[in-house]
């Protein structure tokens, strides 16, 4: 019962909220109920390689070449087959199909190396100049399904309803931004299945994990549509796994605001304190910082002699560090965001950045760019019994509602 209440507090407040969105108007406004059925998204799975394991279950499928080429197949049995890259085009069931795309429809779901998706498969044969012929996997779905998919992956195990469907929110609202992109309608995927955009591994969960995939259906089917606005525009909704105390703003994390800099100016965070990554440290030597800057194009020569945090940004976040360097003492100032990465640390919301023995040891909270939800603290937020509204109004001050179909 207190789930059903829930779901129907949530219903009354997206209602609410959607006549405001209605009255707000204006260019750039996305069309309210524009449409009834969820958009398109193309997904790109893994890494080009040159050979994927392709199960379909007894169902009727198809497969069919893309873009020229006669190659059509079609079944209702268990399809098992290595697709891999041919002298001509791309391999299935040991012969060269001539193909260089081809889109696969199973009739329900597939699995690809050991994991299931709904939707279509279209493989890609692609040559690059330096690596030769690999294959492209990229997933075609639905928005609803893809979302599903997403959200048990970024939020993990043992979550609120209410932190998942937050969730739900901002990966949608992610997701519909890089639908908007000009050419996007052409582009062979809008988004990638790993960090580089949203965690994304289909009906397949950790194992460890123990969650439900009809769950994450139903928590994204009870946003169904939604989608975080500024001002009745949509915008980049960041998210990341634990700020450490105090979300930051895309500038001093290297991310573009797209004019919506109330919602991600940062603030304070009282939840995620119990993240095992809200405090970490770690040691590096000179030479490892030489090494790691020349990676990052921002060379320096040994000794080193300095390493100070120069500017700092909303919440404390490392705006800008300084690298005293050389021979010549020269100067060098590194983006906190590019000595994160550099240095493969959790984050660049320094504490403190120290000589020892050896080298230098840099205190630091959180894991991630800092930016818009933190993650950890929706969850915690979500055990206190927040809802999904009020976790994603904290995060994300003066944000509005949208549903978009």
């Amino acid at each position: 019962m207190r789930t059903y209440t829930r779901v129907l507090v949530w219903c009354c407040v997206t209602a609410l909220l959607l006549c405001t969105g209605a009255a707000c108007g204006g260019d750039g406004t996305p069309s309210l109920m524009a449409n009834t059925a969820p958009p398109t998204i193309r997904v790109r799975l893994g890494k080009p390689r040159t050979k994927a394991r392709l199960l379909i279950p007894r169902q009727a499928w198809t497969l069919r070449s893309e873009g020229g080429g006669a190659y059509a197949v079609r079944g209702a049995s268990t399809l098992k087959t290595t697709l891999g890259v041919g002298a001509r085009g791309i391999v299935v069931r040991g012969s060269d199909s001539g193909a260089t795309v081809l889109r696969i429809r199973p009739g329900s779901w597939f699995t690809l190396d050991g994991k299931s998706y709904r939707g279509t498969l279209i493989v890609r044969r692609e040559t690059d100049a330096q690596r030769g012929a690999r294959l492209v996997l990229v997933n075609e779905l639905d928005m609803e399904t893809y979302v599903a998919g997403v959200i048990g992956n970024e939020v993990g195990p043992k979550a609120e309803p209410a932190t998942y469907r937050a969730q739900a929110v901002t990966a949608r609202t992610y997701a519909w931004m890089r639908l908007q992109r000009e050419g996007a309608a052409t582009r062979a995927f809008h988004v990638y299945d790993s960090q580089a955009s949203q965690v994304y591994t289909g009906m397949t969960f950790p194992e460890s994990y123990g969650i439900d995939y009809g769950a994450m259906v139903r928590r994204s089917a009870e946003t169904r549509g939604v989608i975080l606005t500024h001002r009745g525009r949509p915008f980049p909704a960041y998210y990341a796994s634990t700020c450490g105390g105090h979300t930051t703003e895309p500038e001093t994390s290297g991310l573009d605001p797209a004019r919506a800099r109330e919602p991600l100016r940062g603030v304070p965070c009282g939840y995620c304190g119990t993240s095992k990554y809200f405090r970490w440290d770690k040691t590096f030597s000179d030479g490892h910082l030489e090494s790691a800057l020349k990676r990052a194009r921002r060379p320096i020569s040994l000794p080193v002699h300095n390493v100070e945090i120069r500017r700092r940004g909303r919440g404390g976040w490392v705006a800008e560090v300084r690298i005293h360097y050389g021979k010549q003492k020269a100067v060098r100032t590194v983006p906190g965001h590019v000595f994160r990465s550099a240095l493969g640390l959790r984050s660049h919301n320094f504490t403190s950045i120290r000589r020892v023995r050896g080298g230098w040891r840099v205190r630091g909270k959180g894991w991630g760019h800092g930016v818009g939800m933190c993650q950890w603290g929706a969850i915690e937020m979500g055990r206190k019994g927040a809802t999904e509204t009020e976790i994603l109004r904290y995060y994300y001050p003066g944000v509005g509602f949208t549903k978009v179909y």
